[in-house]
């Protein structure tokens, strides 16, 4: 396994070629650290991006999350997959092609679009995208176990840096076919802001190329039961993966939070159409970070806003989709319509 800062100039050759771009881990910890200061520093709503969920643990435990009876996104998503991949297949594949995920996590769902384009043409090149390096690390491994004809090529990054440079890569080598396939799975659009999601996605739009095409899921609202089993599962996995965030900033910032004085809570907000995620605190208390050298209040009840997950109706994807310079190809839906899978190519 080669972990190289930059493009390299051509293809490994062989069954299955892994090649690791990754900014530096100094970066990373700086940026966290910053991240930190700045959500927690802010007095009238503490917040941290769900993004820093995902160290090695917080992405072992989501993978444990999406395997929970409550937590229905990744069935119904990959149970559309499985039904309509041929279709989506065969709207993509009028020749060659190539496939980059953004957030590809274990990659597990990706399998089964995967294995449907290999039987279509000889090899294929698969750029997983993911912002844990040792995510990356056990999909590239599974996979090249799995898949004799796949080359992978991971990229340890954020989703538009990622797929800046998995293009990069493409446009430098003519032996990789240059229309892509960007897949966007796990609902992770509704971790964004209405107007952040709009904007991300015409930046994805900017870097596309006029064949590639965009394969995005979104979660459609549903019976409010139903959603916020889904985010408190009777295990208390989705508890713990909440928790973690905390015990991230004690190994790697110097915290020195007490997570017996801190619970999970999620609940569905009517209002805003989502679903959200707290860690609050049970009592007053001061938490010192020591590589921050700061102190941070906490009153009784007072939260740390970790996460929202946005709620879609078809008709706001529809908008949002055209609104960022997509044409809406296919919707594919389960039979209870409680998830859609969306097929987008340029306008």
């Amino acid at each position: 396994m080669t972990y190289s800062p930059a493009i390299p100039e051509q293809v490994v050759s062989g069954p299955i070629s892994i090649i690791m771009m990754s900014k530096r881990q100094s970066h990373f910890h700086d940026e966290f650290a910053l991240e930190i200061r700045k959500g927690l520093g802010d007095q009238n709503k503490k917040q941290i991006s769900p993004k820093y969920f995902y160290d090695s643990n917080g992405s072992k435990l989501f993978e444990e999350i999406c395997r929970q009876p409550e937590y229905y996104p990744w069935r119904m998503e990959a149970a559309i997959l499985r039904k309509y991949c041929q279709k989506i297949v065969d709207t993509c594949c009028k020749k060659q092609i190539s496939i980059i995920e953004l957030g590809c996590g274990s990659s597990t769902k990706t399998r089964i679009l995967l294995q449907e384009v290999l039987a279509r043409q000889p090899s294929l090149y698969y750029f997983p995208i993911d912002v844990s390096d040792s995510m990356l690390n056990e999909a590239i491994r599974t996979l090249s176990q799995e898949f004799s004809h796949l080359r992978t090529i991971g990229i340890c990054s954020e989703y538009v840096q990622g797929l800046v440079s998995a293009n990069r890569f493409i446009s430098g080598n003519n032996q990789i076919p240059d229309e892509k396939l960007i897949i966007f799975l796990g609902s992770s659009i509704g971790n964004f802001e209405p107007d952040e999601s709009a904007l991300f996605l015409k930046e994805i739009r900017s870097i596309m190329g006029a064949r590639d095409m965009l394969l995005l899921g979104f979660d459609l609202r549903k019976n409010v039961r139903v959603l916020e089993e889904a985010y408190n599962d009777r295990w208390g996995i989705t508890a713990k993966f909440n928790l973690n965030l905390l015990v991230r900033i004690n190994r790697e910032l110097g915290g020195e939070f007490n997570l017996d004085r801190f619970f999970h809570l999620a609940y569905y907000n009517p209002y805003r159409n989502r679903v959200e995620m707290h860690l609050v605190s049970d009592v007053d208390q001061e938490i010192y970070v020591r590589r921050l050298r700061e102190t941070y209040n906490f009153r009784k009840n007072e939260s740390i806003h970790t996460e929202n997950s946005y709620k879609y109706s078809l008709s706001e994807i529809k908008q949002v989709a055209e609104g960022s310079g997509f044409s809406l190809k296919s919707n594919f839906l389960d039979e209870k319509k409680w998830f859609d899978v969306v097929l987008l190519s340029p306008v």
